[in-house]
């Protein structure tokens, strides 16, 4: 297994993480922490969980996993996470997930699910942000770290009014949407912090269509794991890679891909990421300069979601639409839109936008019923 230095914390993690939100069956603790424990014996120690996973049992597997893991007097590495804006909500959910993860303190307390660009500027103004600040102060938590879905300047700009609160920062980020994250990744390895990817597969995209995306694959990565893992830790600042985990055999293709991981130069990892362009004429890339819209429409975010919708279906795009970017009515969304048709002519894939709106928009209604 490969280890690596979590920022500036000095602590060394593994560098596959295991992501605890996709356990094949939750309502059965003590197997599927057996799952966890297996991933233990296998050299990971960092493990990344939050309230809601799962049906909301991921924290008590994990738990139940951490009572055999101290047993083995080596160190292991707990993240979880409060979206909460009011404080005594965020203290609440503190002090039920150390007790259902069996530990006195969380290694890495997340400030959950940054969408919106205002959205840590809220959470500062009703005092959550403050509430962080005292859990640590009472060694509930060791370190603050940040989970976002940002994209562009957006994650500049937030990690710049942090100034200095996080440790660590978990984004969505793989070789499918690299041109999103890459500027936010950039300036919080500058800041010194940690960068840990969830999504690492493209949310499960390329193990789920292996036919679409075999061009990614190569001697050097035989399999749509090795791709994930490989582009991942071969981004500069990366220390961890989560991979969604539902059960042993997931747990061992990980790690044997990670025993054949050679880290790219970063020439050879742009030239690997432009092979998505290779993906189809149809699938947007996410490179960015249809983002500036002059009705504020997020039309990155609504592309992305259409290739959700074009390699899965339209309920799964609807899903992605939610709980990734956090938009729950497109239809009241696009209601603003004017059709000047900017954001066509900036395309330089030359997509139908306008007309993925309407497809999108038509998803949105159907859903309503």
């Amino acid at each position: 297994m490969l280890y690596r230095s979590f920022g500036s914390t000095g602590i060394e993690v593994s560098a596959l993480g295991f992501g605890a939100m996709r356990f094949e069956a939750p309502r059965k603790i003590a197997e599927m922490a057996e799952v966890v424990h297996h991933a233990f014996q296998k050299g990971i120690t960092y493990f990344d969980t939050a309230p809601y996973y799962c049906e909301d049992r991921s924290e008590e597997i994990v738990g139940t996993a951490v009572r055999e893991m101290k047993k083995s007097g080596r160190p292991f590495y707990i993240s979880t996470k409060s979206g909460a804006e009011n404080p005594s909500v965020i203290r609440q959910q503190c002090e039920r997930s150390l007790q259902r993860l069996q530990v006195e303190a969380i290694d890495f307390y997340h400030v959950w699910c940054l969408i919106q660009p205002d959205e840590f500027s809220r959470r500062k103004a009703r005092g959550a942000i403050e509430e962080f600040r005292k859990l640590k102060e009472e060694g509930l938590v060791r370190h603050i770290s940040v989970s976002t879905h940002l994209e562009f300047e957006h994650t500049v700009r937030m990690l710049e009014e942090a100034d200095g609160l996080f440790a660590g920062m978990l984004i969505g980020a793989s070789i499918l949407n690299y041109d999103l994250r890459a500027p936010g990744i950039r300036e919080a390895a500058r800041r010194g912090l940690a960068v840990v990817t969830m999504n690492t597969l493209g949310g499960g995209l390329l193990t789920a269509h292996p036919g679409r995306f075999a061009l990614l694959r190569s001697p050097q990565a035989p399999t749509l794991v090795d791709v994930g893992l490989q582009f991942n830790l071969s981004i500069p600042g990366v220390s961890t890679a989560l991979v969604g985990f539902r059960n042993r055999k997931d747990v061992d293709t990980a790690v044997e891909a990670m025993d054949r991981l050679r880290p790219l130069g970063e020439e050879e990892r742009l030239a690997w990421r432009d092979k998505v362009s290779g993906l189809g004429a149809d699938f947007c890339t996410r490179c960015g300069y249809c983002r500036d819209c002059p009705a504020g429409i997020p039309v990155v975010r609504l592309m992305d979601t259409y290739n959700v919708r074009m390699l899965s279906s339209a309920a799964a795009s609807q899903e992605h639409l939610k709980y990734h970017w956090g938009i729950s009515d497109l239809p009241a969304l696009l209601e603003t839109c004017t059709r000047c048709r900017r954001c066509e002519e900036e395309c330089t894939q030359r997509l139908p936008i306008l007309e993925r709106f309407d497809e999108m928009k038509q998803d949105g209604r159907k859903g309503r019923r």
